[in-house]
C-alpha cells in the first residue's frame, strides 16, 4: 500500500515492459516486438499441498525459471551431433552431469567448472535415460518445442537438499570434475530451496534458431 509521504522509484521503459508481459511465460522484454524467453525450469514437488476442488489433494508444485549460456564447448557439441559425428566432449554419454551451486554465477562462453562459484557437490547427477531428446514431452517443461533439445535431470527427496540454489551447469567429467572439465552450458536461476522433503526436476532447454 502506498500512503501519503512515500516516495515512490521511477522505473525505466524495459523494466515496466517487463511487469506488463511477465504472464508470458517468463519471457523478458528486450526492444520493441522482441522478448528474450527464459530457457531453464525446476519444478520443485514441495510437501505442502492444497485442495484441488474436487475432494482430492494435489502436491505443490514450485516452478523457478532461468537463462543458461551454451558454452564455446557446447556449441563444438552441437555443430559435431550435427554433423552426425560422434561429439567430443560429449555431454550425452555417461559421463554428462547436472550440477547445482548456490552462489551467484559470472557467465560466459569460455566457462569451464573452475567458473562454476559454490557447487552443491552433492547435487551432481547424470542425465537422465532417453534424454537429450527434442519435443520433449513431459507435461511439466513449459519450454518445448520441435525445434528445442531439452536436457532432464530428476533429483528424489534422498538425493541431496541445499539452501540459497542459484545457478549450475551440465559437465562431462562423470562424478570428478576438475577445474577444466568442460561445460555444456552454464545457468542461472531465480534463489530456490531443496529440503529432505522435496523432489526436484531440472530442465535446460537449448532452441535452435539457425540464426
Amino acid at each position: 500500500m502506498i500512503t501519503v509521504g512515500d516516495k515512490i522509484k521511477a522505473e525505466s521503459f524495459d523494466e515496466r515492459m517487463d511487469k506488463i508481459h511477465s504472464a508470458h511465460g517468463g519471457q523478458k522484454y528486450i526492444a520493441k516486438g522482441v522478448y528474450k524467453k527464459k530457457n531453464i525450469l525446476f519444478v520443485l514437488n514441495q510437501p505442502d499441498y492444497y485442495r484441488t476442488g474436487k475432494g482430492k489433494k494435489s502436491s505443490f508444485y514450485g516452478r523457478i525459471v532461468g537463462d543458461n549460456l551454451v558454452t564455446n564447448d557446447g556449441d563444438i557439441f552441437y555443430a559435431q551431433a550435427g554433423a552426425l559425428t560422434t561429439p567430443s566432449p560429449n555431454f550425452a554419454d555417461t559421463n554428462g552431469r547436472m550440477e547445482l551451486a548456490n552462489a551467484a554465477q559470472t557467465i560466459a562462453k569460455t566457462d569451464t567448472y573452475g567458473n562454476v562459484s559454490s557447487p552443491v557437490t552433492t547435487s551432481r547427477k547424470a542425465i537422465d535415460a532417453t534424454y537429450p531428446k527434442v519435443n520433449d514431452s513431459d507435461p511439466d517443461n513449459t519450454g518445448a518445442g520441435v525445434n528445442v533439445v531439452t536436457w532432464r535431470t530428476s533429483w528424489t527427496k534422498a538425493d541431496f537438499n541445499a539452501t540459497g540454489i542459484v545457478g549450475g551447469c551440465i559437465h562431462d567429467a562423470g562424478s570428478t570434475p576438475v577445474s577444466g572439465s568442460k561445460l555444456l552450458t552454464h545457468f542461472s536461476v531465480a534463489s530456490f530451496d531443496k529440503t529432505v522433503n522435496d523432489s526436484l526436476k531440472g530442465f535446460i532447454n537449448h532452441q535452435l534458431l539457425g540464426v
